[in-house]
C-alpha cells in the first residue's frame, strides 16, 4: 500500500487515462509535515523514520484499500484517491488532518508542530485541467 514516488507517479498517470476512458473520478490529497524535521522534536518515538511509519500506519488505517499512499520525502505525503471526486477527497482531508493532529499532539512536544497543511486536486476538474493534476503530483517529488 506504500509506494515509491515514481511508482506512485505512474500509477497515478494511469487512472487519469483511465478516467478520461470511463465515467470516473480520481483525486490527490497531499498533506505537508515538513516543519517536524528533527528527533529532537518527537515525544515517543528516537527517529523521525519511526514517527513516519506510525503516522503511515494510522493513514492506511484511514483510506480504502484501493487508495495509493506514497512513500514520506521531506515529510511529505501524498494519497491518491481512485474514484474519488473533489468532495470526497475534501471530506477526507478533514478527517485525516483531524486524526494526524491528535497523533502529533500525543508525540510531538510543541503545539507549533500541529500545523498540517494538505492541497487536494482533482480529475476531472471544474476546468476538466490534467495539468494542474499533473503539476501537483510534480510538486510531491
Amino acid at each position: 500500500m506504500y509506494y515509491g514516488n515514481d511508482y506512485f507517479k505512474n500509477r497515478a498517470l494511469e487512472e487519469i487515462q483511465r478516467v478520461k476512458r470511463y465515467p470516473s473520478f480520481v483525486s490527490l490529497l497531499s498533506l505537508d509535515l515538513s516543519h517536524i524535521d528533527s528527533d529532537e522534536e518527537l515525544e515517543n518515538y528516537d527517529t523521525l523514520e519511526k514517527f513516519y511509519r506510525a503516522l503511515r500506519e494510522l493513514i492506511k488505517n484511514s483510506v480504502r484499500e484501493t487508495d495509493l499512499i506514497s512513500n514520506i520525502y521531506g515529510g511529505k505525503i501524498a494519497i491518491l484517491l481512485v474514484e474519488t471526486p473533489k468532495k470526497g477527497a475534501l471530506v477526507l482531508s478533514e478527517r485525516l488532518k483531524k486524526s494526524i493532529k491528535y497523533f502529533l499532539c500525543d508525540n510531538t512536544k510543541s503545539p507549533l508542530n500541529w500545523r498540517i497543511s494538505s492541497k487536494e486536486n482533482s480529475f476531472p476538474g471544474p476546468n476538466n485541467d490534467e495539468d494542474n493534476f499533473i503539476t501537483a503530483l510534480d510538486e510531491i517529488n
